[in-house]
C-alpha cells in the first residue's frame, strides 16, 4: 500500500493527534499499521515501507518516490545512503522548493518548512502518483487519495455533481476536479504552497512543442536513443529478476520488450492476457514480440467468470468512479506477473501520445483536409449542395454529409464527436434535477483549458497535449498504477520519461502523422528492432470484451440488470430509468462495443456508489 497524507490546522495550539491520522490512513483497505509524526498543529501519515518520513528540526518531508535519477540526487546532495526518502530534506535545504525540477520520476510529496509555516505539496510531470487536498474553516488536510480525507468530522461523502457529469463523459474525473464536493485534486506538474492558511497552486512543468527542423533519419536514430535511454533509466535500482513488462502485442510494449532485452542482455519477462472472444484477442502479436526477444512469456486467459470476481476488489481499490474497462485485465496481467515473482513491470503507456499512434489522430487530419477546399467552393457550393439533397443515413451520401458536418466543427468538438455524451446529445437522458445542477459545456470545458495551454502551433501537437493530460493524466495511469497496486506490482512508464517526451516536442508533427500514416518516424526508428508485424498492424489496445459479455454472460447480464434497473439505483439520480432501459436496448441490437462501454461506465459509477459514497448522492 502507498499511502501519504497529513493535516495543518488553522489554530497553532490545536494538536494534530495520531487518532485523526490513523483513522485517514485507515479508510482505505488494507492499510495495517501506518506511521505517524505529529508535531503541534502539523500531522503527517505513512503506509510505505520505508517509513516515507524524513523529519529533521526544521523540515519534515513526507513522499511517495519512484525516482530514476537517484545517484545524480545523492550527488546533488552529497549523500550516498540509498535511500531515497532521506534526500528531501538536504535537497530543500540546498535548492529550495526549485528542487522538484530535479526529480526524474514518480512522485508524490509534503514538505513543512517549521521556519516559513510553509506546506509545500508536489506531484510528478505527468501524474502517475497523485495528491488530492480540503480546505475546511479548521485547516487543511492532503492524502494521495479522497477517502482519507473523509474521516474529518466536519467533511461529507457528499458527491460533486459536475464531476459526476464529467465521469459521464470522459470515463474518469479530470483533475481539478475529485468525486467528492469539497476535495479537490493537485493537477499533474503542479505545486501547491500553503501559508498563513492560503494555497497557492502553480505549474512547474510542462510539455511544450518548439519543432525544429531536422532531417528523418537524424530524427530516427535520436529517437532509438532516447527511448534507449528512457528504458535503461526505468530499469536503475530494479532487480532484474523480479522486473518484467506487459506485453499487449502493440507497438510500445514490444519496443519497451526489446530494449529492455538490448539493455540488460538477459531474458526478460513479459506478460500477456488474452480473451475467448477473437476480435479482442492479441495473444498472436504478443506471442511474436515475446518469441523474437527470447522473452519468458507469461500468458493467461481472462474468462468472464474471473473478470466478474475481480470486480469487488477493483471497485474497492478505486475511491472515484473509473469507467476504463481494461481496467480488469491490467489486474489480471499484473496478478499474473506477481504470482511469477515480479514486484515491477514496465508499461507502454505514453507512446501514442507522444508518438501520433492513436487512429483519431489520422481520422482528424482526414477532417482537416476538407478545411483545404478553397473556402468560396466550400461555403457556396458543396456545402448547399449536400443541405439540399436528402439524408443519405448509411450511404455514400450520408457519410458525406456527416463528414461535411464534422469537419466544419472546431477542436475539441471535433475530436470528441463520437463521445455519447459530448458529441451525441446524451444530455437528453439526464433527470430534470441532475440536469438543472450541471453545466452542459462544462466537459468542453476542461478540454478547451488544455488546449488553450498547449504550447504548440501545430493541431496535430494541440490533440497529443490535450491527450496527454486527459487520457494519460487522469484515465490511462490510474488503471494502471490501482490495479497493479492491488496486485502488489510497481509500474515504471519509460514512454513517460520527461525528457523523452520533451525532446518528442522538438520534433516536427509532420514525423509523427505523416499525411495519414501513423508513427511515421517511430515506426523508421524501430523497424530493425521490433517484429515487422507488430509495426504493421493496426491497433488495438488493451481492448476487453466487456460489452460482449454484458450481453452474453449470465453473470455479467444479471450485475447489469439488477444494478442499473432494480428500483434505487444510484445512477437513476443521473440518468432517467427509461433512457437506461433504451441504453440497454440499444446495446443489445448493436453490434458494436459502441454502448457495452457506455452501459459499464454507468455499472461502474452504480458499484462506486454502493462501495465509497454510502448512499449519498447529488
Amino acid at each position: 500500500m502507498r499511502l501519504i497524507g497529513g493535516v495543518v490546522f488553522r489554530d497553532p495550539a490545536r494538536p494534530a493527534p495520531d487518532s485523526l491520522l490513523q483513522a485517514m490512513a485507515r479508510r482505505i483497505a488494507g492499510v495495517r499499521q501506518p506511521v505517524c509524526a505529529s508535531r503541534g498543529h502539523v500531522g503527517f501519515f505513512s503506509c510505505i515501507e520505508p517509513g516515507g518520513l524524513d523529519l529533521t528540526e526544521r523540515v519534515w518531508a513526507l513522499a511517495d518516490l519512484d525516482l530514476t535519477n537517484l545517484p545524480e540526487l545523492h550527488a546533488l546532495a552529497a549523500r550516498g545512503d540509498g535511500r531515497s526518502d532521506r534526500l528531501l530534506t538536504t535537497l530543500y535545504r540546498t535548492y529550495g522548493p526549485a528542487f522538484i525540477a530535479r526529480l526524474r520520476g514518480a512522485f508524490a510529496l509534503a514538505l513543512w518548512d517549521r521556519r516559513f509555516h510553509r506546506l509545500l505539496l508536489a506531484v510528478d510531470r505527468f501524474g502517475v502518483k497523485r495528491l488530492y487536498y480540503v480546505r475546511t474553516p479548521e485547516g487543511f488536510t492532503f492524502a494521495s487519495r479522497p477517502s482519507p480525507l473523509l474521516a474529518l468530522p466536519e467533511l461529507s461523502a457528499e458527491v460533486d455533481p459536475t464531476a459526476v457529469y464529467q465521469y459521464l463523459n470522459f470515463g474518469f474525473v479530470p483533475a481539478p476536479y475529485s468525486a467528492f464536493a469539497r476535495v479537490r485534486r493537485l493537477p499533474p506538474g503542479h505545486t501547491l504552497v500553503l501559508r498563513n492558511a492560503e494555497p497557492t497552486i502553480a505549474r512547474y512543468w510542462d510539455l511544450a512543442y518548439p519543432e525544429r527542423p531536422v532531417g528523418v533519419r537524424e530524427a530516427a536514430a535520436a529517437t532509438f536513443r532516447m527511448v534507449e535511454d528512457a528504458v535503461a533509466v526505468s530499469l536503475h535500482g530494479a532487480a532484474a529478476k523480479e522486473t518484467g513488462a506487459f506485453l499487449s502485442g502493440g507497438t510500445d510494449s514490444s519496443t519497451i520488450v526489446g530494449l529492455m532485452t538490448k539493455t540488460t542482455g538477459e531474458r526478460v519477462h513479459a506478460f500477456s492476457i488474452g480473451f475467448r472472444e477473437p476480435r479482442y484477442n492479441e495473444l498472436h502479436y504478443a506471442t511474436l514480440t515475446a518469441r523474437h526477444f527470447a522473452a519468458a512469456h507469461g500468458t493467461a486467459i481472462l474468462t468472464p467468470e474471473r473478470a466478474l470476481s475481480t470486480l469487488p476488489r477493483l471497485i474497492e481499490a478505486h475511491d472515484e468512479p473509473f469507467g476504463n474497462d481494461s481496467s480488469v485485465a491490467t489486474y489480471a496481467c499484473a496478478q499474473l506477473a506477481r504470482d511469477r515473482g515480479m514486484t515491477r513491470l514496465l508499461g507502454g503507456d505514453g507512446g501514442d501520445e507522444l508518438f501520433g499512434g492513436n487512429e483519431r489522430y489520422r481520422t482528424d487530419r482526414i477532417l482537416v483536409a476538407y478545411q483545404r477546399i478553397p473556402g468560396g467552393l466550400r461555403r457556396s457550393i458543396l456545402e448547399p449542395l449536400l443541405a439540399w439533397l436528402p439524408d443519405g443515413d448509411a450511404s455514400l451520401l450520408g457519410r458525406a454529409q456527416r463528414y461535411v458536418h464534422r469537419a466544419n466543427l472546431p477542436t475539441p468538438r471535433r475530436f470528441y464527436f463520437h463521445e455519447f455524451f459530448m458529441g451525441q446529445d446524451g444530455f437528453r437522458l439526464l433527470t430534470p434535477e441532475f440536469a438543472r445542477m450541471v453545466d452542459r459545456e462544462a466537459p468542453w470545458k476542461v478540454a478547451q483549458q488544455h488546449l488553450d495551454s498547449a504550447q504548440a502551433t501545430s493541431e496535430l501537437n494541440r490533440l497529443l497535449y490535450l491527450d496527454l493530460k486527459l487520457t494519460i493524466g487522469d484515465g490511462d495511469l490510474l488503471k494502471v498504477t490501482r490495479a497493479a497496486e492491488l496486485a502488489g506490482i510497481d509500474v515504471r512508464f519509460p514512454m513517460l520519461d520527461h525528457l523523452l517526451a520533451e525532446f518528442t516536442g522538438t520534433l516536427p508533427a509532420c514525423y509523427k502523422v505523416r499525411r495519414f500514416e501513423k508513427r511515421y518516424l517511430f515506426k523508421r526508428a524501430f523497424r530493425n528492432l521490433i517484429p515487422a508485424e507488430v509495426l504493421a498492424k493496426r491497433k488495438h489496445g488493451f481492448g476487453v470484451p466487456v460489452s460482449a459479455w454484458l450481453k452474453s454472460d449470465p453473470g455479467f447480464r444479471q450485475l447489469l440488470r439488477e444494478s442499473l434497473l432494480s428500483p434505487g439505483a444510484h445512477v437513476q439520480k443521473y440518468l432517467r430509468q427509461e433512457g437506461i432501459r433504451d441504453l440497454v436496448r440499444l446495446h443489445e441490437a448493436d453490434g458494436t462495443p459502441y454502448y457495452g462501454s457506455l452501459l459499464w461506465i454507468l455499472l461502474m459509477l452504480e458499484l462506486w456508489h454502493r462501495q465509497h459514497a454510502n448512499g449519498v448522492g447529488v
